[in-house]
C-alpha cells in the first residue's frame, strides 16, 4: 500500500479547463435561472453543516455576524445576496473579507438558551463539521470552488473586444493599436488565470487544514494537490497549455455552454507570465511535498520518490541538503503507517458506518 498504482495515473478533472480561461461572464449570469442560484446556495449550506466552513474557506461558528443573519433572513434572504453577488462582483471581495473577518470572532459567553440552541440556523452553526473526516465531501468543495473560481474570474476580468484588422497569433501586429490591444489582452488572461489559481489553491489548503491532510484516503487531496499545481504551465493539460493551435473553438463551444458563440482572441505567448508561474509552481509544489511526506498515507513511497525526483531535477546540490533533512519524517510517517497497518487496513475499515456493539457483546 506503500506504492499504489493509483498514484501512477493523472487524476481526470484537476486542473482548470482551458475552456475556463475563455468563459463569458455575462453569458453565466444570463443563462443561471434563479432555481440553480438557489441549489447553489443550498449545496454551500451542506458544505457549511457537513465541513464547517463557508464557501470561502472561513469556519462557521456561532456567534458571528453571519449567524446572526441567517436567523434574522432566513434562507431567502441568503438567495438574494447571491443574486446580489453575481450581479455585483467588483465589489464582492470587500464584503467577503468582512464576513470572514467578523465570523472568526467569537463571543465569550457561547451559552445558549434551549430554545435558541434548537433553531435550525442556530443548531447547524453548531453541528457543523461533523463530517471533516469525510475525503469524498473535501474533493467536492474543492471542485466547487474549481467551478466557482471559473465563473468569478469571468465576471470580473472582462476581455477586450479586438479591434478591425486584428490577426490573433501574428507574430508581429501591423499597427501600435493591435500591439496596445494585445497587450491589454495579455494582461486580461493574466488576471483570470491569477484569480482562479489564487481561490483553487485557498480550497485545498481550507480541506488540508480542516483535517483532509490526515484522513482516511488523504492521499487522494495530497495527490490531486500536487497535479493542480503541475497544470500551471503548459506541461499537464492545464490553461498553460493554450495556444492557437492547441485549442479547437468549436469542440469547446460544443462542450461547454458557458463560452459565447462568438469566442473571444486566445491568450497571446506571454513569456514574464510563464516564467513568474513557473517560480510560483516550483515554490508551491515544494511546500506541497515536504509536508505530505511527514502524513502516513496509501502511497507514500511513491510520493517521497516523487519528490526526491523533483528536487533534484532542479538543484543537485540543494536537492541533497532537503533530502536529508525531510528523510527521517518521512521515515517516522512511513513507520506510522505500517504499525497502523498491523491493527486494521483502509479494506476492512468501514469508514461510512456507525459504530455499533462489538459481536457477542451483550446490550442492557
Amino acid at each position: 500500500a506503500l506504492s499504489d498504482p493509483v498514484l501512477h495515473t493523472v487524476d481526470q478533472g484537476v486542473a482548470i479547463p482551458p475552456s475556463g480561461l475563455i468563459a463569458d461572464g455575462d453569458a453565466i449570469r444570463t443563462r443561471m435561472s434563479e432555481r440553480q442560484r438557489r441549489y447553489d446556495a443550498r449545496l454551500d449550506e451542506l458544505f457549511e453543516i457537513c465541513l464547517g466552513v463557508d464557501r470561502d474557506g472561513n469556519p462557521v461558528l456561532y456567534g458571528s455576524d453571519h449567524s446572526a443573519h441567517d436567523q434574522e433572513n432566513g434562507a431567502a434572504q441568503d438567495d438574494a445576496d447571491d443574486a446580489d453577488d453575481a450581479d455585483n462582483a467588483g465589489g464582492r471581495n470587500n464584503n467577503q473579507s468582512n464576513h470572514g473577518n467578523s465570523r472568526n470572532e467569537l463571543k465569550q459567553n457561547q451559552t445558549l438558551p434551549l430554545p435558541t440552541a434548537t433553531n435550525p440556523s442556530i443548531a447547524k452553526t453548531i453541528l457543523g463539521g461533523l463530517a471533516k473526516h469525510s475525503t469524498d465531501l473535501w474533493l467536492l468543495y474543492i471542485r466547487k470552488q474549481t467551478r466557482d473560481s471559473i465563473r468569478t474570474a469571468a465576471a470580473e476580468t472582462k476581455i477586450p473586444v479586438p479591434p478591425p484588422g486584428y490577426v490573433p497569433g501574428a507574430m508581429t501586429q501591423t499597427s501600435v493599436i493591435h500591439s496596445q490591444y494585445e497587450e491589454s489582452l495579455r494582461l486580461a488572461y493574466r488576471e483570470r488565470r491569477e484569480k482562479m489559481r489564487e481561490k483553487v489553491t485557498r480550497a485545498y489548503e481550507v480541506a488540508l487544514e480542516h483535517g483532509a491532510g490526515f484522513a482516511m484516503n488523504n492521499h487522494l487531496i495530497w495527490k490531486r494537490y500536487a497535479n493542480f499545481v503541475k497544470s500551471w504551465t503548459g506541461t499537464a493539460g492545464g490553461v498553460g497549455d493554450i495556444t492557437a493551435e492547441s485549442v479547437n473553438y468549436a469542440a469547446i463551444i460544443a462542450s461547454d455552454p458557458d463560452l459565447p458563440s462568438n469566442p473571444p482572441p486566445l491568450p497571446p505567448v506571454d513569456p514574464t507570465f510563464e516564467h513568474t508561474s513557473a517560480q510560483k509552481q516550483l515554490n508551491q509544489l515544494r511546500f506541497i511535498y515536504q509536508r505530505g511526506v511527514t502524513h502516513p498515507m496509501t502511497g507514500l513511497d511513491q510520493f517521497w520518490q516523487e519528490y526526491e525526483a523533483f528536487e533534484r531535477a532542479h538543484s543537485e546540490s540543494l536537492a541533497s541538503v532537503l533530502i536529508a533533512e525531510w528523510l527521517p519524517k518521512y521515515q517516522h510517517a512511513r513507520s506510522v503507517y505500517l504499525e497502523r497497518n498491523r491493527v486494521w487496513t483502509i479494506h476492512e475499515l468501514r469508514g461510512g458506518r456507525l459504530a455499533v456493539p462489538p459481536v457477542g457483546c451483550e446490550t442492557g
